[in-house]
């Protein structure tokens, strides 16, 4: 440790190439068990699923650093939605609509929308006219060309325009037929048809309002990144590091208190883990009960956040616009001969979920059991085989699944699903692991045949987003290429509906027919753990909104208890 100014501790600097060569002796990445038993450590977690935030002043000073597994493809928020990129965007730039930092929740799933940029907003009586009202004295940061200048109503109007041309948001602002500006603190924004849940729209993770005047220069937003956000973006070296320096005429006055975030690209899980455990990473994302007991083991001392996911954001993703994929049966058939249970209690230790891709705080009050998910969601193989003959293919077939391996567990879930299928289906798949920006390429480009171990962008968090947006077939973010006339009309019904037990009961009818016609095929995933430093506060994260994330605007509020 070193101290820079009297009464502020500042953790050591660590370049990246003395950060890779810490050493990783003794680092255990999960393993499958054999057997498919499910361990003792998984009976019940010991781990809170909320940090309650401090009661005590926050500190002015340090520098949070994170290992990530994560590189920004490109830093233009029109062209990806990737986590790479929003790990840290949402701390350059803010959004006009938020959702609540974990000082102000009281628990993961509080999705109380509040105003960033937005100080109020409302509709007309048929929800297609919506108006926002502007904080007043709300600056750029003060860096060329913006240099501090004041936000208007008319920034917003031109990020928004900008999104609508080009890039993966296309579809989700398409949707405006025009927008006013009557003053400068005030957006009216008329849309082609009703939606009223539009401000959540404008409140996802990937909606951040960016600068005129750089893609103006420019030509595109791939070089800079200026914001109004609690930090300016510093530094950006691909596949090495990203600094963020506190923003010093913030809006917020007061805010942020860490002086600088550095997240580090580490695509190697055990360095992350060697990283974390010498106290050269902060924060630090486990996938199971023993990779948490694991670093307990060396820092007894760490929070633990059990997470607890209300959906799953991965699954086998089919090219179901094509033969053999575009028949049901066939669909059916996969689905039914995959054993998800032993993914989660092997893979997952137990501490899984099955899969399911709404979230269920959207349609009923408990997590889905696996009665819940329908008869094509339960491990019937012979049933299964039976299927897939009607369907023409009694001998199976030959197909192709590519992948990138998020987190180690990932790999091990790939091969259960290669094996399911081979021995009960005789379908033979060819797996190929991908590096990150060539695997997210491919996908959401669909430039892919076959299998995909296809995802929903984990930025999603409202209900428009996660039905409309990523299942209508004409949206530019159906990567998992859902082409079904009655989910086209249940999600535009949603969009239109007003009343709260009337959208539960249309998501409901959503997932149902998701489920049915096996549309996305969700495998299990993690309820896994964030496990921070024992000096970090209001780090907690929200449902959908994880820390080291997409939900790092959380660190906007988080400081350093040293």
């Amino acid at each position: 440790m070193r101290s820079d100014t009297p009464g502020r501790i500042r953790p050591s600097r660590l370049n990246r190439r003395e950060f890779v060569r810490i050493s990783a002796a003794g680092v255990g990445a999960s393993a499958l068990i054999a057997g498919g038993r499910r361990p003792a450590a998984a009976a019940a977690s010991p781990y809170p699923d909320w940090l309650p935030a401090s009661t005590k002043p926050p500190k002015r000073g340090g520098v949070l650093t994170r290992a990530s597994a994560w590189d920004p493809p490109v830093i233009d928020p029109r062209h990806t939605q990737s986590v790479g990129l929003f790990q840290f965007a949402g701390l350059t730039s803010n959004r006009l609509v938020r959702h609540p930092f974990s000082d102000e929740a009281t628990n993961p799933n509080d999705l109380t929308l509040k105003g960033d940029l937005a100080e109020s907003w409302s509709a007309n009586a048929d929800h297609r006219v919506w108006t926002f009202k502007l904080r007043q004295g709300v600056k750029w940061q003060n860096v060329a060309p913006l240099n501090g200048r004041e936000l208007t109503a008319a920034d917003v109007k031109y990020c928004y325009e900008a999104y609508a041309k080009e890039g993966v948001q296309a579809f989700t602002f398409q949707e405006i037929e025009g927008m006013e500006t009557p003053d400068k603190y005030t957006l009216r924004v008329h849309l082609k048809t009703p939606n009223t849940l539009f401000p959540q729209n404008v409140a996802e993770h990937v909606a951040i309002i960016f600068a005129r005047e750089v893609l103006e220069e420019d030509g595109d937003l791939k070089k800079r990144l200026i914001g109004t956000g609690p930090y300016i973006l510093k530094e950006h070296t691909r596949k090495v590091r990203v600094v963020l320096q506190r923003n010093p005429d913030y809006w917020d006055k007061g805010r942020p208190s860490i002086d600088e975030y550095v997240i580090l690209s580490t695509p190697d899980d055990a360095t992350r883990v060697a990283a974390f455990r010498t106290g050269q990473s902060d924060i630090i994302w486990r996938a199971s009960v023993s990779d948490v007991e694991a670093i307990r083991k060396t820092n007894p001392n760490v929070q633990v956040q059990a997470y607890s996911n209300t959906l799953a954001p991965f699954g086998v993703a089919l090219a179901q616009d094509r033969p053999p994929f575009n028949d049901v049966r066939v669909r059916r058939a996969i689905s039914m001969a995959i054993d998800r249970q032993k993914q989660v209690d092997t893979v997952f230790e137990g501490h899984g979920i099955l899969g399911w891709g709404v979230p269920y705080i959207y349609y009923q009050d408990t997590p889905p059991t696996a009665k819940d998910l329908g008869p094509w969601w339960q491990f019937r193989p012979a049933e299964a085989k039976k299927l897939l003959a009607e369907a023409g293919h009694p001998n199976g077939f030959e197909t192709t699944l590519f992948y990138y391996e998020y987190f180690p567990q990932m790999s091990s879930q790939v091969q259960l699903v290669q094996q399911d299928l081979k021995k009960h289906l005789n379908i033979n798949v060819k797996i190929t692991k991908l590096d990150y920006t060539g695997y997210y390429g491919r996908y959401v480009d669909s430039k892919w045949a076959g299998m995909s171990w296809g995802f929903q962008s984990g930025h999603a968090v409202g209900l428009d987003e996660r039905t409309y947006m990523y299942m209508h077939s004409k949206s530019t973010k159906n990567f998992f290429r859902v082409n079904d006339p009655i989910i086209d009309e249940l999600t535009t019904k949603l969009r239109r509906t007003p009343d709260r037990a009337e959208q539960r009961a249309i998501a409901k009818k959503i997932v149902d027919r998701e489920y049915d016609q096996v549309l996305r095929m969700w495998m299990p995933y993690d309820n896994g753990f964030l496990v921070f430093q024992p000096h970090m506060r209001n780090v907690a994260a929200g449902a959908l909104r994880r820390t080291d994330g997409y939900g790092c605007p959380t660190i906007a509020r988080s400081w350093i208890d040293k």
